[in-house]
């Protein structure tokens, strides 16, 4: 079982550019501001598309754009109203490559700069949603979906002082909305972390956004921070059930998709994580976290056959990933390639808390027959367990 403390928990696996933070766009308002814009009343199949839009209908209307599209290349308001469509049908890479494409046509378009930042801010790519969505600001400064998604990429992007700072002047404006009081506290939190010696200062005012936050009706936001605080305590089935409360009002928010996919994985449902992640990924998401916890699944479930390629994406996405180069060296070690093993597991020394890596490092090391770097590695992991107050037994899994 892994500690509370423990690198392998989701805070510390969610830097910001991990954090799946939702944007859930009113439809209809800003179908409006792409599908009306038309010079002209809209020929029958444009008229179709958008009754299809409206309708909840996307995909069937993303063909007929796409068909539009091709006879009439030149019309970026026709990329827009495909954009518009795949972003409604969660077809998020889609939509940010429709907004580009119109923007190529008429730069500035706030339109396409919208849902460019939109569909990057999903996909969980916030450095790249921050710059279309602060030129549809300039254009337009009062933009209040476009106001929200930058607070919300910049914190995101770990920029939390300019997000907290956004989260401010909209808490002004809109102070009904629960995304703001969340996402003000979710930035102190951050600064609370990243500043000791203002560190109660930023947790009060954490505070303060979070009881305004409960003060509201109950939202997804509001089940997400129940959910979190839960995690803090290690309660992973009963933060579970609170991800699952912010589904059941926003069945498509990735955060909580997210958070809920890694509740069950420390749970130890892997089956239902791999459920949650299957979902997301039909939607387009992918990501270092999502490609490690598909692979921690796998390895918990006795199948390290299927976890070695989704780990090796992870590090690819993300070299740095300590937890995954573990979980990879464990998975080799466990498909007979030993060899290949010990570089992952020797970089992942410094994640070990029970002496699982050393102990597996040294098994491979004595597999691939390197006798004198195995006598080492036994000697180290024998000197790890005295530093130990209390040893645990090698469960063979630091990913339980």
């Amino acid at each position: 079982m892994i500690s509370k403390n423990n690198i392998f928990s989701r805070r510390a696996l969610q830097p910001g550019r991990m954090a799946t933070l939702s944007w859930s766009i009113c439809a209809g308002l800003l179908c409006a501001v792409t599908l009306w814009a038309q010079v002209a009343p809209p020929p029958e199949p444009l008229r179709r598309a958008r009754d299809l839009v409206i309708a909840g209908k996307p995909e069937q209307a993303a063909a007929i754009y796409q068909e539009l599209v091709r006879k009439f290349p030149a019309n970026p308001d026709l990329r827009v109203d495909l954009c518009v469509a795949y972003y409604k049908a969660r077809r998020y890479r889609d939509s940010a490559e429709a907004a580009k494409a119109a923007l190529r046509l008429r730069p500035e378009l706030p339109g396409a700069n919208l849902f460019l930042g939109a569909s990057y801010l999903q996909l969980g790519e916030f450095a790249s949603a921050i710059p279309p969505l602060q030129k549809v600001i300039e254009e337009q400064p009062t933009e209040r979906n476009a106001l929200l998604a930058l607070a919300e990429a910049l914190s995101g992007a770990g920029r939390y002082e300019e997000a907290a700072g956004r989260f401010q002047k909209l808490a002004e404006i809109v102070p009904e909305n629960p995304r703001v009081w969340y996402g003000l506290g979710q930035c102190y939190d951050k600064l609370s972390e990243q500043t000791p010696g203002q560190n109660e200062h930023y947790r009060e005012l954490a505070q303060q956004a979070y009881n305004r936050l409960g003060q509201l009706p109950p939202s997804p936001e509001s089940y997400i921070h129940a959910a979190e605080m839960r995690e803090k305590s290690s309660e992973w089935v009963e933060a579970a059930k609170q991800w699952r409360e912010a589904l059941a009002l926003a069945p498509q928010d990735n955060r909580a998709r997210s958070g809920l996919a890694w509740a069950l994985f420390r749970a130890r449902d892997y089956p239902s994580a791999l459920g949650v992640i299957e979902e997301m990924r039909k939607d387009g998401l992918d990501s270092a976290v999502l490609n490690f916890l598909t692979g921690g699944c796998w390895l918990n479930l006795e199948q390290p056959e299927k976890s070695v390629s989704f780990l090796e994406k992870a590090i690819a996405a993300d070299p740095a990933f300590l937890p995954a180069k573990a979980a990879l060296g464990q998975a080799l070690l466990q498909t007979g390639k030993a060899p290949e093993a010990i570089p992952f597991l020797r970089a992942a020394l410094s994640l070990d808390e029970d002496g699982a890596i050393h102990f597996q490092l040294y098994r491979a090391y004595a597999i691939a027959g390197e006798a004198g770097a195995a006598k080492q590695a036994l000697a180290d992991y024998e000197e790890f367990k005295k530093g130990l107050a209390h040893a645990p037994t090698v469960s063979g899994s630091v990913y339980r």
